[in-house]
């Protein structure tokens, strides 16, 4: 098992790695290059659990526009009274969940992902308390829970499937776990996630 401070340390001291390249090339064949990309930002939240962490998830509402009744980190899109991206990831994360999470608790970032609904994604990694007290948006999530770190980590948990989209190949991930499937953009930051800590 890997402990808390082993998770910290490594990420702390993880060379940066990149995501997959078919993933930028399949969100190139979905926005224009002359389109600007709109910041976001999104909240990796470690919860501790017996010496180890566990990650928080939310399942997106239904009626949602963009990715409707998916998986995903609790984050949203930047908007002009937010100090930083920092400070839309920590906002957004109270609004949709409750949780409440201050900018001292945040570890560092992860490299920011472009999205084919026209996102640049900037996801933060943050410890939050261990008896938070979740308070649902049910305007933007049906649903929030855990998945143990070392689950999410392990590389035989990330399943790969390749598409043929216009001719060209693209490799889509995802994670199965009880009666979820954490795939996307999503799964996409946690495989970066696993690069760094399991280098």
């Amino acid at each position: 098992m890997i402990s808390q401070q082993q998770i910290l340390s490594r990420f702390m001291l993880a060379p940066t790695t990149d995501y997959d390249k078919s993933h930028n090339e399949r969100v190139r064949q979905h926005v224009s290059a002359t389109d600007t990309f709109k910041p976001a930002a999104v909240l990796i939240p470690l919860v501790p659990r017996n010496n180890t962490f566990n990650i928080v998830f939310t399942r997106r509402a239904n009626h949602l526009k963009h990715h409707p009744g998916q998986i995903a980190f609790p984050g949203g899109r930047h908007e002009s009274f937010d100090q930083d991206l920092a400070a839309t990831a920590l906002r957004e994360t109270e609004e949709e969940t409750g949780i409440l999470c201050s900018r001292n608790h945040i570890l560092g970032q992860l490299p920011a992902l472009p999205t084919i609904s026209g996102y640049m994604v900037t996801p933060f990694l943050s410890t939050i308390a261990a008896d938070y007290q979740p308070k649902l948006d049910p305007s933007e999530v049906d649903e929030l829970f855990e998945v143990p770190i070392q689950y999410l980590l392990n590389p035989v948990n990330m399943h790969s499937q390749q598409f043929q989209i216009n001719g060209h190949l693209h490799n889509i991930y995802s994670i199965p776990f009880s009666n979820y499937s954490i795939w996307g953009a999503t799964a996409q930051m946690i495989k970066l996630l696993s690069k760094q800590l399991w280098y």
